[in-house]
């Protein structure tokens, strides 16, 4: 087979920017006004330059700015006319929204690993496991000591966080929402969306029983880890055999899950739990 050379004499930069089409960024611009009062940074322009940013690991606007100003006789390799300049850039990453950039990326995801399945029957076990979990990106340092409400153990939860589903199969997030760091997990449970037949990993942090309840009547299996807090009667005691022990299975209990005085408001719900 003749080797391809389609990326022939091409930056490895503008190879990737190949995978992202035109048209559903500029779709996306249209929906979101992102060009909205830009003259000459526009949507496409932004996205370019936050991509560079991260691949080339920038840590300041000036780092950024300069950067892109040494390769400037490359921009018509990355599709940009004029550089910009760094008020510029911070004046974009304050108005344009970030919901332009969230769309894009769940466009791009659906666009090169399909929709997600409405059921994986047939999958194997690895194709049906989900994973979520967030993690805090702090945007207080030393510099800034006077920033953010600090607690009395003295932590800040200055910054943003980033809740993310990802596909045991693939390893790379189909779901990501930000929001800010202060918020609670549970809030994003109702948003995430869950083929038929799949099973969710998750931590602690997002014990809810209303989004667990909906997702056992779609069929969708969750794993966590029990609260302290939990509120749970034991059904059944289930048989330990020698090669659950033998992988340190203490116990295996069939529970009911709930507070009872709260059954009303959220239901109780057959579960499983099984002690390490």
């Amino acid at each position: 087979m003749p080797k391809s050379t389609f990326f022939t004499g091409q930056p490895i930069f503008n190879q990737l920017l190949s995978y992202i089409p035109r048209t559903k960024v500029d779709r996306l611009t249209r929906k979101h006004n992102s060009d909205h009062y830009c003259k000459n940074f526009k949507a496409y322009d932004h996205l370019v330059t936050m991509l560079f940013c991260c691949f080339h690991h920038c840590t300041s606007l000036r780092e950024l700015i300069t950067g892109i100003q040494a390769n400037a006789h490359r921009l018509n390799h990355l599709g940009i006319v004029h550089t910009p300049c760094r008020s510029t850039l911070a004046d974009a990453n304050e108005r344009r929204s970030a919901d332009f950039f969230k769309d894009l990326y769940h466009e791009l995801f659906q666009y090169h690993f399909g929709v997600l399945p409405d059921s994986l029957p047939k999958s194997k076990l690895s194709d049906k496991i989900f994973i979520v979990n967030s993690t805090t990106v702090t945007l207080f340092s030393e510099v800034f000591k006077a920033c953010g409400n600090a607690k009395a153990n003295g932590k800040k939860k200055g910054g943003v966080k980033a809740h993310v589903m990802i596909r045991a199969k693939d390893n790379i997030p189909c779901f990501v929402h930000i929001t800010s760091a202060s918020t609670n997990d549970k809030t994003v449970m109702p948003l995430l969306n869950l083929p038929e037949g799949s099973i969710l990993v998750m931590d602690k942090g997002y014990n809810s029983y209303t989004p667990m309840a909906e997702w056992t009547k779609k069929g969708i299996t969750w794993v966590t880890r029990l609260n302290k807090r939990a509120r749970w009667k034991c059904i059944e005691e289930r048989p330990v055999s020698e090669q659950m022990a033998a992988h340190g299975v203490r116990s295996d209990k069939k529970i009911l899950l709930g507070n009872p005085e709260k059954a009303k408001k959220v239901p109780l719900q057959v579960a499983r739990l099984i002690t390490y």
